[in-house]
């Protein structure tokens, strides 16, 4: 492709290693040189990486020179991404004000989950958007669009099993009441016809017991 080697293929990216100079850091202008060797060499290619990986902060002129290809890259319906799990890096980013503006992976991982699922940030819009209707037709599954509908009222969970079993408690409890009622009632109106008759045989005596007094 072109004499530059530092940088490898990950997905869609082209993953270039962050040029350092003789004391370790960044060295933005080695890194801008080496973006437009690719871009050049490389017009197809749209989408562009740098491995931050080991640095734990770059200096201004490294954002400027992040924000200047990232709208090159952009304008072509590409992008300039950074790998970096630094928290400086990602702090600094937010400081400037390109937090929402650069794409950071975290692993390489990520870089090719993105290639799958996007060729294009335009496209990963959409993409998001095209998954709406899959989690709405699960839904409409769950309410009976779709597959059967499971039978909810064979199987009683949660409260409403407690209340259906304290319900029927009560139900069984006031039949027994009414059984245990109506029992007593029976054995209330026994005593009563034994105190009655007892009165009637005192009664039927007596007014013998006249009769024969009289007769005589």
């Amino acid at each position: 492709m072109n004499s530059l080697k530092n940088y490898r293929e990950v997905g869609i990216f082209d993953l270039l290693s962050a040029p350092l100079n003789p004391i370790g850091a960044f060295d933005a202008e080695q890194f801008k040189k080496d973006v437009r060797a690719l871009i050049d060499s490389n017009p197809d290619d749209k989408f562009v990486a740098v491995d931050l990986m080991g640095l734990d902060f770059v200096y201004s002129d490294a954002y400027n020179a992040f924000i200047q290809f990232q709208q090159e890259l952009s304008a072509k319906g590409g992008m300039l991404a950074l790998l970096s799990n630094s928290k400086t890096i990602a702090d600094g980013l937010v400081k400037a004000g390109l937090a929402s503006k650069l794409k950071v992976f975290s692993f390489e991982a990520e870089m090719m989950s993105f290639s799958l699922h996007s060729q294009s940030p335009e496209q990963e819009g959409a993409s998001g958007t095209a998954e709406e209707p899959a989690v709405s037709a699960v839904a409409s599954q769950n309410v009976g669009g779709g597959a059967a509908p499971a039978k909810r009222s064979e199987r009683k969970t949660g409260l409403n099993r407690r209340f259906t079993k304290s319900f029927n408690a009560i139900i069984r409890n006031k039949e027994s009441d009414l059984d245990k009622q109506g029992m007593n009632d029976l054995f209330e109106e026994a005593p009563t016809t034994h105190k009655v008759a007892p009165v009637a045989v005192v009664v039927v005596l007596l007014l013998a017991a006249l009769a024969v007094f009289i007769l005589m």
